[in-house]
């Protein structure tokens, strides 16, 4: 998803759909149950950095039994986020719409997802590599989200909505009120 960050980095750099204000994004990607909340965590990481804002509030709903969670996410900036994940079943697929001030950005791909294990034969990188490459970046990307961590890592905030089967409160600055 690096190479979709880039793009969407650049798209909104260039001011022409305002500032953004709403992303909704499904993607059909996880290989396996236990891929899903992480990647639903990297997904409201890089949503976070595109609406640059911090979540103050999430709520998250599915199953991962069921092989699909979603995650609704209200940020300080008034910004929102809809994000939903399920198994790729061989097929990955992703839709991704960012709307702005002034427009939209929009974008469909199934082969940006490909997660076989094997390497990108685009840059070579291994599935391993480009998820250390992500966690990286992620730390160094989203200071405001990571800031959040301190107190309550995402993947624990997900849990407590997805059992409590309600949104999970964050203060204006990340943490928990």
């Amino acid at each position: 998803w690096t190479v979709l960050n880039q793009a969407v980095g650049a798209a909104l750099a260039s001011g022409r759909v305002g500032a953004p204000l709403f992303v909704r994004w499904t993607a059909s990607a996880a290989q396996s149950k236990d891929d899903l909340k992480p990647l639903l965590v990297e997904m409201s990481a890089y949503t976070g950095l595109w609406l640059a804002a911090s979540p103050r509030q999430l709520y998250a709903t599915g199953a991962e039994s069921h092989g699909h969670l979603s995650l609704a996410l209200e940020y300080d900036s008034g910004g929102s986020a809809l994000l939903a994940l399920t198994l790729a079943h061989g097929r990955p697929f992703m839709d991704l719409a960012i709307y702005g001030a002034n427009g939209a950005i929009y974008h469909t791909d199934s082969a940006a997802l490909a997660r076989s294990g094997t390497a990108d034969p685009r840059t070579g990188d291994s599935d391993e590599r480009r998820s250390q490459q992500s966690a990286d970046l992620s730390l160094v990307e989203y200071p405001d989200w990571y800031e959040f961590l301190s107190t309550l890592d995402p993947l624990t905030a997900v849990e407590r909505s997805l059992e409590s089967n309600q949104p999970v409160l964050l203060s204006d600055q990340g943490g928990q009120p």
